[in-house]
């Protein structure tokens, strides 16, 4: 009797990394668009803030700082995370977390799985529509408002 071969995994996939970056490419601009929107209403409150983009082990971030007048209040994580690198597939999943200023999660899943996806044969398919972004936006405004009391 014969024994069956073991399947082994892929070692990866490259062509998915540079599907990832084109997906990270094409919802970037709506999602520091999205972040920029979130700073203004922000300072119609009175509360500073500072954005920063980078690359983490989660994926394609972007960080909106919000200060107050005694100092760092939280930061707002926009992370476009690899699905294929958490089992997802291939797709990238926006992930909005509301850390403290201690780098705490007070506040997760805020984007409510907005997910972008690769086509067969690597085709980008549509970005984040632009709604959904607004959408989430106004969830993370109101999380900050409501933790932080800033309604007063």
């Amino acid at each position: 009797m014969a024994q069956p071969h073991p399947a082994f995994a892929p070692p990866g996939e490259p062509a998915w990394d540079i599907t990832f970056t084109r997906l990270a490419n094409a919802v970037r601009p709506g999602v520091e668009a999205c972040v920029q929107a979130l700073a203004r209403q922000l300072h119609v409150m009175g509360v500073g803030s500072d954005q920063q983009v980078r690359q983490t082990p989660r994926g394609a971030s972007v960080f909106l700082s919000v200060v107050g007048r005694r100092g760092l209040l939280c930061i707002v994580d926009f992370t476009l995370i690899d699905g294929m690198a958490v089992g997802q597939g291939h797709r990238a999943m926006l992930d909005i977390r509301l850390l403290d200023a201690c780098g705490d999660v007070i506040a997760e899943d805020l984007a409510h799985g907005l997910t972008c996806r690769a086509e067969p044969g690597g085709a980008i398919a549509p970005p984040i529509p632009a709604w959904a972004l607004s959408q989430a936006a106004t969830t993370v405004f109101v999380s900050v408002l409501g933790h932080f009391d800033l309604m007063t």
